[in-house]
C-alpha cells in the first residue's frame, strides 16, 4: 500500500465459529502486515482472539450461550433434522435467521457506539443480515460469505440453495421450489427492508433473493470455495465477487495422538459434527455406536455433552478439539458438511464424507459428491452397513487421497490472504 500506512480493520462476524474463523484467517495477514485488527462479535466470543494480537470489542447481545443453552435448543429441534431438507428449511433454517435479525437489531446501537470509537479504514462483514451502522456508516466494507457460495447465486440456471440439489436434474422444479422458498422468507423480507429504511439505509434490491438480506459491497465481496467446488458456469450477480479458496487459520495448535489409539491399527479419521450436531446427543451416540464396529480409528469432537455418552475402544475424544491441527494427521473426515471446516479438509488434503444436517451444508456436501472428492450420506437414516463401508472404501481409497493431496498441495501455495489484503489495502488509499 502507497505510504505503508496503518489500516484500522474492523471485522464483524456473526456469532457462529465458522464465520468468525473465517474472518480470522484474513485478519492474520492483516495483522502481520503492522495493520491494528478489531473483532466486533457476540459477548460470547470474548477472549478467543486476543491471544492472536486482536482487539475485541464484544457486543451485549444478552444472548445466552453456554453450553447447557445450546443442547437445550438441540434438543427442542432434535426432531426438524429428521425431516427433508425443505421441512427443515421451513422450520429451522428460516426461524434461525429470524434470530439472527432479532439480535441484529438489539446490537445496532452498540455496533454505531463502535465504529464511532475503533474509527475504522475499512469493515469487513461476515454475516446473514446486514447492520446498517456497518454497511451504511460512509467507510467502505466487504461482504465476505463464509456459507455455501449457492447462498449468494440467485441464478435461474443453479439450483436454489439449503437443500443439496444435484447441479444437473430436475430443473424443471427449481422454479417453484425458488418460490416456495421466497415466501419461507417474505416476512422476514419485508420486516427487514423496513428496519433498514428506518435506520437511514436504503431497501435491498429486487434482484436479492428474501434469504438473502446483506447488502453487497459497492467495493468487494468474496466467496469461499476451493475451485473444485466452485460453480464454474455462474458467478455470483454483483459484479465485484471474488473466489477464494478460504481463509484457513494458522492458529499454532499442535496435536499428538493419544495412546492407546496410537497403538491401535486402521486408518485415522475424525468425527465432527459442528457446534450444533455435537449437542445432538441421539446422533452422536448412534454414530459413534456403528463406528465402534469399523476397524478404523476415530478422533470426536465431542462438544457440550462430552460427558454424557462413552467412546469405543477404537475411538478418543474431547469436548474441544484444534481442527486446523488436526487434520494434517487424518485419513478421513466425517463432517456436517459446513462450508468452512470442507474448505480446511480441501486445504489440507482430506478426503471427506459429508453428513449435512441442515441449510447449506446440503449444497456444500453435494458439490463435494459431484465432484468426485467425497461423498455424502443422512446421517439418520443411513444404515450401519451403508455407513461402515463408505468409511472402509473412501480411507482405502489411493487415488482419492492422491488427488486430495495434490489439491492440497495447490491451495496451500495459493496464498489467498494476501491477495485479498493487497485488494482491500488498494480500495482504501483509493477512497
Amino acid at each position: 500500500m502507497q505510504g505503508n500506512k496503518k489500516l484500522t480493520v474492523l471485522f464483524a462476524p456473526t456469532d457462529s465459529m465458522a464465520h468468525v474463523n473465517a474472518c480470522h484467517g484474513l485478519a492474520e495477514e492483516f495483522r502481520d502486515r503492522g495493520h491494528r485488527v478489531v473483532f466486533t462479535m457476540d459477548r460470547a466470543f470474548k477472549g478467543r482472539l486476543e491471544k492472536y494480537g486482536f482487539e475485541e470489542y464484544p457486543i451485549a447481545s444478552g444472548r445466552n450461550n453456554s453450553s447447557v443453552a445450546v443442547t437445550q435448543f438441540i434438543t427442542q429441534l432434535k426432531h426438524v433434522f429428521k425431516l427433508t431438507p425443505i421441512q427443515i428449511a421451513d422450520k429451522f433454517v428460516s426461524r434461525a435467521f429470524e434470530l439472527f435479525f432479532k439480535r441484529l437489531r438489539d446490537a445496532e446501537s452498540q455496533y454505531k457506539e463502535i465504529v464511532g470509537t475503533v474509527r475504522p479504514d475499512i469493515i469487513v462483514c461476515d454475516a446473514y443480515l446486514g447492520s446498517p451502522a456497518l454497511t451504511n456508516s460512509g467507510i467502505p466494507f466487504v461482504y465476505l460469505l463464509s456459507s455455501d457460495p449457492l447462498f449468494a447465486m440467485n441464478d435461474d440456471n443453479l439450483p436454489p440453495p439449503f437443500l443439496g440439489l444435484p447441479l444437473n436434474e430436475n430443473r424443471d422444479k427449481w422454479t417453484e421450489i425458488r418460490h416456495n422458498l421466497n415466501e419461507m422468507f417474505a416476512q422476514l423480507r419485508q420486516d427487514y427492508d423496513k428496519w433498514l429504511v428506518a435506520n437511514g439505509a436504503p431497501p435491498l434490491p429486487s434482484t436479492h433473493p428474501n434469504w438473502g438480506l446483506h447488502p453487497r459491497s459497492p467495493y468487494l465481496n468474496i466467496y469461499q470455495t476451493p475451485e473444485e467446488l466452485d460453480y464454474k458456469s455462474q458467478q455470483p450477480g454483483a459484479q465485484v465477487w471474488r473466489r477464494v479458496n478460504g481463509f484457513v487459520r494458522d492458529t499454532g495448535d499442535t496435536f499428538v495422538i493419544p495412546e492407546p489409539l496410537s497403538r491401535k491399527s486402521g486408518k485415522l479419521c475424525l468425527l465432527s459434527l459442528g457446534s450444533m450436531g455435537c449437542a445432538h446427543l441421539d446422533l452422536m451416540v448412534r454414530l459413534t455406536r456403528v463406528l465402534g464396529k469399523s476397524k478404523h480409528r476415530f478422533i470426536v469432537n465431542k462438544g457440550p455433552l462430552h460427558d454424557k455418552y462413552d467412546l469405543p475402544d477404537n475411538m478418543w475424544g474431547a469436548p474441544y478439539l484444534p481442527q486446523t491441527a488436526l487434520l494434517p494427521l487424518m485419513d478421513l473426515v466425517i463432517t456436517h458438511g459446513g462450508n468452512g471446516t470442507v474448505n480446511e479438509c480441501f486445504y489440507y488434503g482430506v478426503p471427506v464424507l459429508a453428513m449435512p444436517l441442515y441449510g447449506d451444508q446440503y449444497d456444500t456436501a453435494q458439490r463435494v459428491r459431484e465432484s468426485g472428492l467425497g461423498l455424502r450420506l443422512n446421517p439418520f437414516h443411513c444404515t450401519d452397513a451403508e455407513l461402515l463401508g463408505t468409511v472402509d472404501d473412501m480411507v482405502n481409497d489411493v487415488e482419492l487421497g492422491r488427488r486430495m493431496k495434490a489439491i492440497g498441495e495447490r491451495l496451500r501455495a495459493a496464498n489467498d490472504k494476501r491477495v485479498i489484503a493487497d485488494i482491500i489495502e488498494d480500495i482504501v488509499s483509493k477512497k
